[in-house]
């Protein structure tokens, strides 16, 4: 008996825990656009590998020249990727001059995975853990930064 591919599998678990994906028009590219809990997700997947790779983009920002700002997020980004299993990292937008944040996690994506619905789940919520995570450190740095200068 031939077991689904990975690709495959990820496409009939998302329609399994009510996520409404996109499929890019080229076949060559093998991008999932989805949403979970209003979260807008982009996963890499494909039939021949046994990983997925699923990614949270752009879901913060701050000004580029904003160096106190910027100086808190380098910081609170280690802390993050030291903190949480997904791995969280900056880009730099010049045209925009902002700074995006972004988070990526790499699974392993099998049929044999126990109730893996709730594995799927559970990593996607790793991702909301990990925007918790550097908001609250991003206010606590500023707080902090503040009540020293008073």
């Amino acid at each position: 008996m031939e077991t689904e591919g990975t690709r495959d599998l990820l496409l009939t678990i998302l329609t399994k825990i009510g996520c409404q994906y996109e499929l890019p028009k080229e076949d060559e590219d093998e991008r999932i656009f989805f949403a979970y809990q209003g979260e807008h997700f982009i996963a890499n997947a494909t039939n021949a590998l046994r990983f997925i790779q699923l990614w949270d983009t752009h879901w913060d920002h701050i000004e580029l020249y904003d160096i106190d700002d910027f100086a808190r997020l380098k910081k609170v980004i280690n802390m993050a990727n030291l903190n949480n299993s997904v791995m969280t990292v900056y880009t730099i937008d010049e045209e925009a001059k902002t700074v995006d944040v972004h988070c990526k996690s790499t699974i392993l994506f099998i049929p044999e995975i126990p109730d893996i619905e709730d594995f799927l789940k559970l990593e996607l919520n790793e991702f909301f853990r990990a925007h918790q995570f550097v908001k609250l450190e991003m206010a606590k740095l500023r707080d902090k930064e503040i009540a020293l200068n008073n």
